[in-house]
């Protein structure tokens, strides 16, 4: 391992120490270089000054720069200045995508790798969500930059049966406001106790047809058909966690975490609106 790694592989584990989630998960996609200049320290003899560049995709760049001084402190913390060089700074570039050429009907298309993913990430670090969700969706946004599609598509599906569990708690405060007792009885016991993931989905998503309109409010345009997005999740996520043979092609994974990324905004939203939402009566 070369010291540039060794810094790198110490700053997410102490990252990762200090609850430092979403800075540790950019520092991941990052890259240390060391940038050893002629001009010398003063502190030793013959020493020269060498800065530690934290090279970021683009997206992340202005996150690191606005907490350059604690990744400055830790960089100091970690790095041992030698004989020949002391480490005096600590600046963020950035980082080339990586570019792979891919021929379909003879026309080559420049494609940028990871670029759905690392946009997921970002978002998921400015959204609202507590970090049991945020884990999931980091480590379904992981597996996916490193191309494993069973892994991705499994953790996806955790996460999604975490938002259900969240939207049916919110959709059962909002008929304890609104609701009948039989209707709130029924819920708790149909949905918010569901023996199981499909069952869950399957009742929450007959609430949905009834009162369709909240749902239309908050921007779902078509809720049925948002919904049934999740239950292909559900399918995929049974099916990559057992020894189906399943296999997920880059393409639908692409479309899941795409599909996902605009679904989960307005289900955040909606887990905001529906606890104080009063019907007119």
């Amino acid at each position: 391992m070369t010291p540039e790694k060794s810094l790198h592989y110490t700053m997410i584990k102490y990252l990762d120490i200090e609850g430092e989630t979403e800075l540790s998960n950019f520092i991941k996609h990052s890259k240390i270089v060391y940038d050893r200049r002629w001009d010398y320290s003063g502190i030793v003899s013959n020493q020269r000054k060498m800065f530690i560049n934290i090279k970021t995709p683009i997206e992340f760049k202005k996150i690191l720069e606005d907490n350059l001084k604690k990744l400055e402190k830790i960089c100091f913390e970690i790095y041992e200045d030698d004989d020949e060089y002391a480490a005096v700074g600590v600046y963020i570039s950035t980082l080339a995508y990586n570019i792979t050429s891919v021929e379909i009907d003879e026309i080559e298309n420049e494609i940028v790798e990871d670029s759905i993913y690392q946009n997921f990430i970002l978002e998921i670090s400015s959204m609202d969500i507590d970090q049991i969700e945020r884990k999931y969706l980091y480590e379904a946004c992981e597996c996916a930059i490193r191309n494993n599609r069973l892994a991705a598509s499994t953790m996806l599906g955790c996460a999604a049966e975490y938002l259900l569990i969240n939207l049916s708690n919110a959709y059962y405060q909002y008929l304890e406001n609104n609701g009948t007792s039989n209707e709130i009885e029924n819920f708790k016991r149909k949905v918010v106790n569901a023996k199981s993931a499909y069952d869950r989905l399957d009742e929450f998503e007959k609430r949905i047809e009834s009162n369709i309109s909240i749902f239309q409010e908050v921007g779902f345009e078509n809720p049925k058909l948002n919904f049934n997005f999740l239950d292909i999740i559900r399918k995929v996520r049974n099916q990559s966690g057992h020894p189906t043979g399943l296999e997920v092609s880059e393409g639908d994974l692409k479309m899941f975490f795409g599909n996902y990324q605009h679904f989960i905004k307005l289900a955040h939203k909606l887990i905001d609106v529906l606890p104080t939402y009063s019907v007119e009566r």
